[in-house]
């Protein structure tokens, strides 16, 4: 009997000895992700995304579920619904499908996944989670943290990646999250921290273990929060280790702003893979070993490339162009970020946009290659000149709102101001139906950030009169922080609202601090309305008229003159109660 014993007791000892020298399979890529409604998915899976799923994907279950049955801690090949019991079809089912068709064939991927509808990101800073779940107890994202994720998901998922690494090597993070933080501008540095903690908690290198942060759906596609995609933009400048995956061309549900349909969260999870691949050098391809499953090849499979329109242009501005892509399956995507270009000689590309270097006149050739190795392509004309139509910005109030913050155009600066320097802003504008337009400029990393409420790290600069004609305002101040965004507020304005040749300088200084401020490129992502209150933004084109100057807080005039904040000469003896500039200076009648 003692013998037996001893035996048993020396098969667990060598069993824990042979687990403790276990060593993590190099060949297993593991991936984390966290986010909210769109990273656990929202969409009902369909009969072909679950036919067949490779057993090389892996999904390690972060909770327990009964329907399929799994065990918390445990992996099991990733068939949906992967992230929780309460999440569908999501971008981590495309993209593990992806990158075990384009990787070796001795190569796994496996992803720990923890996700909440409705989540913002403070749910993940370990922080802050608690305040966050105190102040919204009723919120249907505090329910499923509690009942899915012991109410600490931060928690929850590094202790199954703890458990992940005792069987593969972690080589990414992906992050869907964004509509509970629209437009934020605090937002890439909140991510800063929840992905250092990430780093630090599990003893990983950033260089090693980048993070893919996904776009919020686009406005043309029914998005309700597609302005927070300017600031998932700023993301790598704050992490150097970061990438953004684009949601461009990723149809919504058609039934709420937030949310892909079936198509858009295939794309968008192939795109994430796609995106993992470039970082580790692989082709955006499948392995040549490789078989793409039945229910999987027309998904992959390029069919037909749309024709493109002619492009007209002046010599030295940008355009954008879109390509699309038929595919077997009958859905189609934007392929713009991702097309071959055959250029004539005075045309080149600059930030995937095509720029017109000289004159001239040509045919462009666009060509895509599938993940099958397939290429499509078509041709389109562009021609360039010396001559064409003004471009500017055209910004849709929809109704006028009662305060002059409800409506705002912003613009992120390339550079930060210094505090205490003195800077020049220029920008013409018009309003179809007239009214005041202010600007604000913003320093959005204050730690006192409040830009409600005269808020200290909001510098509230001149009230102009915009009218239906066209005018150039400019506002002259010594700026008191170190404002890193410009705001025009102009709430109180409803219908169009028209801005051109915006402009932010140091004076005494050449070097121009907004992007695309002309809007002679069709690059609008350092620029934000309030998609939620109802705005909506493009850029339009026309013959441009004569403008009229108007400037703020410098001088104007001779001794006595009198001008309106229009910058016209008024009569000193009929003057109206208002807002006056005399010798330079601005005075108030009553």
């Amino acid at each position: 009997m003692k013998l037996k014993q001893l035996l048993i007791a020396g098969g667990f000892m060598a069993a824990s000895v042979l687990n403790a020298n276990a060593q993590p399979d190099p060949n297993f890529h593991i991936y984390l992700c966290f986010g909210q409604s769109n990273m656990e998915g929202n969409a009902q899976w369909e009969t072909v995304d679950n036919q067949f799923v490779d057993s090389r994907f892996q999904m390690l279950a972060t909770t327990n579920f009964s329907s399929p049955q799994r065990t918390m801690g445990n992996w099991y090949t990733a068939y949906c619904p992967i992230v929780s019991p309460a999440g569908k079809l999501g971008p981590t089912d495309y993209f593990g499908r992806t990158m075990v068709a384009a990787l070796p064939a001795d190569v796994k991927v496996g992803v720990v996944a923890v996700a909440m509808g409705g989540s913002p990101i403070q749910m993940f800073d370990k922080d802050l989670y608690q305040q966050t779940i105190n102040n919204n107890a009723s919120e249907w994202y505090v329910t499923l943290a509690k009942q899915y994720y012991g109410s600490n998901p931060y928690q929850r998922i590094i202790e199954m990646a703890k458990k992940a690494q005792e069987s593969g090597v972690i080589k990414g993070i992906l992050l869907h999250q964004g509509c509970s933080n629209c437009g934020d501008p605090n937002w890439p540095n909140m991510v800063k921290k929840i992905y250092n903690d990430m780093l630090a908690d599990l003893g990983l290198n950033a260089a090693d273990v980048p993070l893919f942060v996904g776009e919020t759906e686009y406005q043309d596609m029914g998005g309700g929060c597609s302005s927070h995609n300017a600031v998932v933009a700023r993301v790598p400048d704050v992490i150097p280790t970061a990438h953004v995956v684009s949601a461009k061309g990723c149809p919504g549900n058609g039934v709420d702003p937030w949310h892909f349909n079936p198509s858009g969260y295939r794309t968008l999870g192939k795109r994430y893979a796609y995106e993992a691949l470039r970082v580790m050098g692989i082709p955006t391809q499948a392995d040549a070993s490789y078989t793409i499953p039945a229910n999987l090849k027309n998904f992959f499979s390029a069919t037909a490339m749309s024709s493109v329109n002619d492009i007209v242009m002046k010599v030295g501005t940008a355009r954008n162009f879109v390509v699309n892509v038929t595919f077997a399956d009958g859905h189609s995507e934007d392929v713009s970020d991702d097309v071959q270009l055959t250029l004539p000689a005075f045309l080149t590309v600059e930030q995937g946009k095509l720029k017109a270097v000289g004159e001239g006149s040509g045919t462009v050739t666009a060509s895509y290659t599938d993940f099958m190795g397939q290429m499509v392509s078509t041709t389109f004309n562009v021609e360039a000149g010396t001559q064409g139509t003004n471009h500017y910005l055209t910004v849709n109030n929809g109704t006028a709102g009662t305060n002059p913050w409800d409506k705002q155009l912003s613009t992120w600066l390339n550079t930060s101001m210094e505090t205490g320097k003195t800077y020049v802003v220029k920008a013409t504008i018009k309003a179809d139906n007239g009214g005041d337009c202010a600007l604000w400029p913003i320093w959005t990393t204050s730690s006192n950030r409040n830009q409600w409420g005269n808020s200290d790290d909001v510098q509230y600069l001149d009230n102009f009169k915009v009218t239906s004609s066209f005018q150039e305002f400019t506002w002259e101040f010594q700026a008191t922080f170190p404002h890193d965004k410009i705001q025009f507020s102009f709430g109180k304005i409803g219908g169009l609202v028209c801005f051109d040749d915006v402009s932010c300088k140091l004076k005494g200084s050449d070097e121009e601090m907004v992007v695309n401020g002309s809007f002679e490129s069709d690059d609008l992502s350092k620029w934000e309305i309030i998609s939620w209150a109802g705005q909506t933004m493009k850029i339009e084109e026309e013959v441009q008229t004569g403008i009229a100057q108007v400037v703020a807080d410098v001088p104007v005039g001779s001794a006595d003159t009198v001008y309106d904040l229009v910058g016209r000469k008024v009569n000193p003896s009929s003057l109206r109660p208002g807002i006056y500039i005399m010798n330079g200076k601005k005075f108030i009648l009553k």
